[in-house]
Parts: structure tokens; sequence; C-alpha cells
């Protein structure tokens, strides 16, 4: 693994996603920029999916097994390969969670509600505990038309109560594509591979911002975490990959 491959993944995965914040800047608005109850915004949906409670597993296992398929077999070197994503993706929830305490940014969504008179003031939705949080928003949410904001997105806000910056989905996407973009080139696997990760973190990114979610500066400084992170554990099992086998 050379810094060449690392400062490529890194621009590969950090720079479409500044691009984000570069656009807000000119007062483009990511919510409501979708037709909420269209097709696109139920993509945007199934990306988030993918790094959610349950897809992150599915995730996880198929990139493990394109990685490891033909090339490791010693349950040792399985071992190191494991602990370093698990300490990478560790370590990124850490930082996710105390940041997310400490800079108690609202999210979007909950703005929007506020300016459409469905939550009478975000400082109060925050002030009370998530589980009161969860309430509030369902009864502010029950006369809302479908057309306006389906069902599944209902649900999925109500999931989400907590503070907006920085983005837990963002950084575990990008966590995940810096360890795996990194073991792609490692082992010397076709380019358009890592594309299509990076491809795949990018796109959960930027699900972030249409479904209200998150601000471009949350998904921005996830994906330089999360590179990092991602970057952090790859190097230290190359190491150790290393000295194991010789």
């Amino acid at each position: 693994m050379t810094l060449r491959l690392l400062l490529y993944v890194a621009v590969l995965l950090i720079l479409p996603v500044a691009l984000a914040s570069l656009a807000w800047q000119w007062e483009w608005h990511w919510f409501p920029l979708l037709d909420l109850d269209e097709p696109p915004a139920l993509l945007a949906y199934a990306m988030t999916l993918t790094v959610g409670k349950l897809g992150i597993g599915f995730t996880l296992l198929g990139l493990s097994v394109l990685i490891l398929h033909r090339w490791r077999s010693q349950p040792r070197q399985l071992l190191v390969f494991f602990f370093c994503l698990f300490a990478a993706l560790g370590g990124a929830f850490v930082t996710k969670t105390a940041a997310k305490l400490y800079f108690k940014e609202p999210r979007p969504y909950v703005l929007w509600l506020v300016q459409q008179g469905k939550l009478a003031d975000s400082n109060r939705f925050y002030a009370s505990p998530e589980a009161e949080r969860e309430q509030q928003l369902q009864q502010s949410l029950s006369n809302v038309s479908e057309a306006q904001i389906p069902g599944w997105l209902k649900h999925h806000w109500q999931q989400e109560v907590n503070y907006s910056f920085p983005s837990g989905h963002s950084i575990a996407a990008m966590t995940i594509a810096g360890f795996f973009c990194l073991m792609l080139g490692y082992r010397h696997k076709p380019l358009w591979m890592m594309l299509t990760l990076a491809g795949w973190a990018v796109a959960v990114c930027y699900s972030r911002l249409l479904l209200g979610l998150h601000w471009p500066v949350d998904i921005l400084a996830s994906s330089v975490l999360g590179v990092l992170f991602g970057s952090a554990g790859a190097w230290a099992f190359v190491v150790l990959d290393k000295r194991l086998s010789s």
C-alpha cells in the first residue's frame, strides 16, 4: 500500500461530497428538493438502508467475501482483518456519538417542520428525552398527507431524532469505503470495483441530504473522518499482515 493510493482514495471519496457544500454556499437547498413520494426519494432511502442497523451487516458481509475470496485461509490473518475493520468502525462510531452530544446541531427536517408549523420549537424538541421526541414527531406528522411525506419517511424520521452533526450513516459508509477501497488496491483488483464502491459511499452521503436528515457540512466532516478511520484500519491490517506473512 502506497501513499499515492491513500491520496487517490481520499480524493475519490471526499471531493464529490465537498461539492455538496459548495452547492449549498450557492444557496442550493438540498431539502426538500425531491418530491418525497416519488421513486427518486425512495431510491435515496434504499441507499440509506444499506448502512442501517440491518443493511450494514449485509454490506460488510458482501464486501468481506469479495476481498477475502481465494486470498486468506489462515485463521489468525482473518482475525486481524476483522479486528482492523471493526476497530475502524468502532472508532468512527464513538467519535460520531461524542460529536453529536457536543455540537447539538438540529436536523434539517426538524427546522423544516417548525417552519411548516408542525413542531412548535426546535429547542424545546431537543430538550426532551429521545423517547418523547419520537412521540412528539409522531403526533406532529399524524395529520400530514402521504403525498407530502410518505409513511416510510415519517417512520425513518421518528428513528432519527438525535442531533445532526456529524452523520452516522455517512461516516459508516465512508469508513467502509475507505477500508475496502484500499483493500481492493492492495489486492490489485480492477479499478471499476473501487469506483463502484466509492460511488455507493458518496450516494449514501447525498441520500442523507435529500431526505432532510443532514446538512452538507455534516456529510463533509463525516467523509473526512470516515476516510481517516477506514484508512487507519486498512493501513494497520497491511502492516500486521506483512508481519504475519514473514
